[in-house]
Order: structure tokens, then C-alpha cells, then sequence
């Protein structure tokens, strides 16, 4: 037995065929002419884009334990991408948890901000519900497999933690190398925005006006997570002047970290009324973030009747529209009952494309 990535299928093939992977090529071939016998110690994973919603996550695991890091933790893991909640499974399981029905903690747990570091035992707990990122017990097992991490994400200069916007145009690969950016630096920023304590404040406020816009997104991400927490009460003028900022990715993330920091109002307003109309969805994102937090339900519910006026009538057909999005967040605020996310008309269509099918009881042979 070993451990095994989706990025050796690559080297598999070209070993199968005789020909020798190439250096840069992650990845050991388990099987043909060029197959090796070491055995990897830890397998790393990533997660990257939900869609709209930008919330990398990378895990890592040596088969006992495995590893998740969330670098956005306030970014839950139950916002919508559209055509999964087509399925009456998360239809039922939104209904029971938004509708105060739920007894469990358990199915909550993706509702809610989570911790940025997450340990489980795999042998113990294969689904993953316990984490014991927090017991003393692991504390050697949680350093290892955070280093590891750490060190994977530098060795093969991780570039998922550049906004949407920063690839628009240009081979992100080539650029970095390039201009020489400093990726280390973004490092640093990207695992201290998580996991960062009140004392950190001042690193992110210097990263504010940074001129690189990666830094000034994570930068507002860090406040974001001290002021949801708690842990920071008052709005760096620099934060509040980033919600002019031409990258609508710091924009909004700048005005969900000011919802928390005693510009409440200032922040919804910009999530919810755009500078741009193709900027909607970004901030939706974040003001669906926002309505999963029952604090910030009245704030967002001052803009009630324009977020139901967009619902009704921005486009809601493909899994991506605003409209779609503006009717979650009508739906976290108990404002439309689930069963009517997409509308009469999606579930019509439904009927029509799916009439004549042959039922799948029994399964074919």
C-alpha cells in the first residue's frame, strides 16, 4: 500500500508508454518502465474555487491522520454553488438546519465558521466530524502535518492564493517568475490571516496598502477574522479606504472585514450595491457569508426589498447568476422557503427534460 495523488496519473501514462516524466513533473509513476519504489510518507491535497465563492483549502495526510487548512475559516462550508442544491438532499438538509430543526451538531458544523487547522484520525473517525486539532494529545502529530504543509506549498510555489482577478489576461505561472514576486511574504500573510490573535493587527494594517493586490486582499482577510471573532473592535482607516479599491476581490473582502468592525452598514451596502453590475457576485458571496450569522441578519435585511426586487429579477437559469444567489441569501434570512430557490419555471423545465427517461429501477445490467 501507498499513498497516492491524482498527479501521478500523468507520470503513469507517459512510464506506461516508455517514456521518461519529466524533472518539474510532481508525482512518483507507480507503474511501468520509469515506476519508483518510494513510497510518499504524506499525500497533499487542494481545494480551490466553490464556484463565486474564493476559499482555498489545502490538506494533507499519511494515511492516519489527516490535515485540512482553511486560510478563510469564516468562509463556511455550506455556501451554495447552485446546481448541487438543485438536489432535494441539500434542499432537506438546508431546511432542517436554517429552519431550526436540527438536534444534531454534527450536520450543522458546515453552516458555521470553522477552525482554520482541522486534525482527524482516520482510523477512529473515517467521517471526519472530531477534530482534534485543539487536544494536547496530537499537539506533535498537528505540528508535523502543518509543517509538511507549509513546506509543500513553498516547494511547488502555490499559486491558488492569487484572487480570480489577478489571472485575467496573463499566465500566472510566467508572471510570478518574472517580476520575481514575492511569494514567501504572500506565504506568511496567507497562513497568519487564519490563525492570527489582536497582536497581529499591525502586520496586516502595514499589508494594507501594499502594491500587491494579493497582500491587500489577505491582509483584509486577517482582519476580517480578527473582527468576526471578536478579537478586534475598531476599522483601520486603510481597511475602510480599500473598499475603493479597483479589485472588486478587495473590495469586498475589505467591506466584510469593516461589517465586523463597527462600519456594519457601510460594508452591507457595498456587498449588496456594487460599483460594477459584473461585480454582483463577489459580493453576494460575502453577503451570503454574512446572512449564515444571525448578528448580521437585520443589518442585511435593511436591504430586504432591493435583494427580492434582484431576485425576481436578475437572471437565475445558470448555476452561476446573481439571481440565483440573492434568492440564498433571501432563503438564509427566512425570507423564501428552499423548495423555491430556482423558481416554477427550473423546476418545470425539470419535468420536460426528464419525461420519457427510462426508470433506473432496475439498474440497467
Amino acid at each position: 500500500e501507498c499513498l497516492v495523488g491524482s498527479e501521478m496519473c500523468i507520470r503513469d501514462r507517459l512510464s506506461l508508454a516508455g517514456v521518461k516524466p519529466p524533472k518539474h513533473m510532481q508525482g512518483k509513476a507507480l507503474f511501468g518502465k520509469y515506476a519508483s519504489d518510494e513510497k510518499r510518507e504524506i499525500q497533499f491535497a487542494l481545494a480551490a474555487n466553490q464556484l463565486h465563492h474564493f476559499m482555498p483549502v489545502r490538506a494533507a495526510t499519511d494515511g492516519r491522520f489527516k490535515y485540512i487548512r482553511s486560510y478563510i475559516p469564516y468562509r463556511q462550508f455550506a455556501l451554495r454553488n447552485y446546481y448541487q442544491w438543485g438536489m432535494p438532499s441539500n434542499k432537506a438538509w438546508d431546511k432542517l438546519v436554517l429552519g431550526g430543526h436540527n438536534t444534531n451538531p454534527d450536520w450543522a458544523q458546515t453552516f458555521n465558521a470553522h477552525p482554520a487547522e482541522m486534525l482527524f484520525d482516520l482510523e477512529k473517525d473515517p467521517g471526519e466530524l472530531h477534530n482534534l486539532s485543539d487536544s494536547p494529545e496530537y499537539a506533535e502529530v498537528l505540528v508535523k502535518m502543518r509543517k509538511a504543509l507549509s513546506n509543500h506549498i513553498r516547494a511547488t510555489k502555490d499559486l491558488g492564493f492569487f484572487m480570480p482577478t489577478s489571472r485575467e489576461n496573463v499566465v500566472l505561472y510566467d508572471k510570478v517568475r518574472k517580476e520575481k514576486y514575492p511569494l514567501d511574504e504572500l506565504y506568511n500573510l496567507v497562513e497568519l490571516a487564519g490563525t492570527a490573535t489582536a497582536s497581529n493587527a499591525p502586520i496586516f494594517e502595514k499589508a494594507l496598502s501594499s502594491q500587491y493586490p494579493e497582500m491587500r486582499y489577505w491582509a483584509s482577510v486577517g482582519l476580517a477574522q480578527l473582527g468576526s471573532k471578536g478579537e478586534l473592535k475598531s476599522c483601520p482607516a486603510p481597511l475602510l479606504a480599500l473598499l475603493n479599491d479597483a479589485d472588486p476581490y478587495i473590495a469586498c473582502e475589505a467591506a466584510y472585514a469593516a461589517a465586523y468592525l463597527g462600519e456594519t452598514a457601510k460594508g452591507i451596502e457595498l456587498l449588496n450595491n456594487p460599483d460594477k453590475e459584473a461585480d454582483r457576485k463577489i459580493g453576494y458571496s460575502l453577503l451570503e457569508c454574512l446572512s449564515l450569522d444571525k448578528a448580521m441578519q437585520p443589518a442585511i435585511r435593511v436591504h430586504l426589498a432591493d435583494l427580492k426586487d434582484k431576485a425576481e429579477n436578475l437572471p437565475r437559469k445558470a448555476n452561476e447568476d446573481a439571481g440565483l444567489m440573492a434568492r440564498g441569501i433571501l432563503v438564509n434570512l427566512g425570507e423564501m422557503d428552499i423548495k423555491n430557490l430556482h423558481g416554477p419555471e427550473s423546476y418545470k423545465l425539470g419535468l420536460k427534460l426528464n419525461h420519457g427517461r427510462r426508470p433506473m429501477v432496475p439498474l440497467p445490467n
